[in-house]
């Protein structure tokens, strides 16, 4: 509760659920600086507290969305964790269901809840209906598409894309370990080399991916080229505003990565 900076009432409501959602997107980014030090997302839930909680650290969706589940079910929320497959850039579904998210039971309704997705994605509860849903300035709709019920968002032009889609059935432990090892070893993964952070705004999000930072605020984007280090401090800085802490570490990290970049293209060379 201080972590999240929230002192409202406890309750398994509609009401309080899309309160805590908003207080924990608002308090927590989304951060993996560790991993180019070789460390890996922990599964466990008392390590995540301790890490995310008393160390003030951010996490990805293997960390703060179990842990977010947990917390909501001690509260009497129905909660399920699903596993989701992100739609790229190319127009195309990303092979793996690599992404956790939870569908919360509250008030007779299913709920979307997502604090762990690094781009754009629903900033609060978001009613599984086909039904344009406006927040902080976006507009979602969750929509059947075949046999799976997809997170689409309104461009500026107005026209839906899809975010990603859900699976059905609830996830253990056992049944999503298998991603860590996965984004370790795979050579296309994303997470593996790139420094990726972002934080959620009260109108929209601040994202960091690599050498770009991305600003989406009030429905538009707009993407800025990070030309060296003291470009990359400002925007990480911009980030992870409220955790100072990490600010060094993630500079660090980000010049660690565009070397290693630079390294792997003379060596093709």
């Amino acid at each position: 509760m201080r972590r999240l900076g929230y002192d409202g009432p406890l309750e398994a409501s509609a009401a309080c659920l899309r309160e805590l959602c908003s207080a924990h997107l608002l308090a927590i980014p989304y951060e993996m600086l560790d991993t180019l030090d070789g460390e890996v997302p922990t599964l466990d839930l008392a390590d995540t507290f301790d890490r995310v909680v008393r160390r003030r650290r951010g996490g990805t969706c293997l960390e703060t969305t179990p842990l977010f589940g947990e917390f909501l079910r001690t509260l009497g929320f129905g909660v399920r964790l699903v596993a989701g497959q992100m739609w790229r850039v190319s127009n195309e579904w990303w092979p793996h269901w690599d992404h956790l998210a939870l569908v919360v039971e509250a008030e007779g309704h299913s709920w979307l809840v997502d604090v762990g997705f690094l781009m754009l994605s629903p900033p609060q509860p978001l009613l599984l209906a086909d039904e344009p849903q406006e927040q902080d300035g976006w507009r979602f709709r969750m929509v059947e598409r075949d046999g799976y019920r997809t997170v689409l968002r309104a461009g500026a032009d107005g026209g839906w894309a899809p975010v990603y889609r859900i699976g059905h059935e609830h996830l253990e432990v056992a049944d999503y370990a298998w991603i860590v090892d996965f984004h370790r070893t795979t050579e296309d993964s994303p997470l593996a080399g790139t420094v990726l952070c972002s934080r959620v705004l009260p109108d929209g999000k601040l994202v960091v991916m690599g050498d770009n930072f991305l600003r989406a605020r009030g429905g538009r984007q707009e993407m800025e080229f990070l030309a060296d280090s003291a470009e990359a401090e400002r925007a990480l800085a911009e980030v992870l505003h409220g955790h100072p802490h990490l600010v060094e570490k993630a500079v660090a990290a980000w010049e660690k990565a565009r070397a290693n970049r630079r390294e792997s293209r003379r060596r093709i060379v």
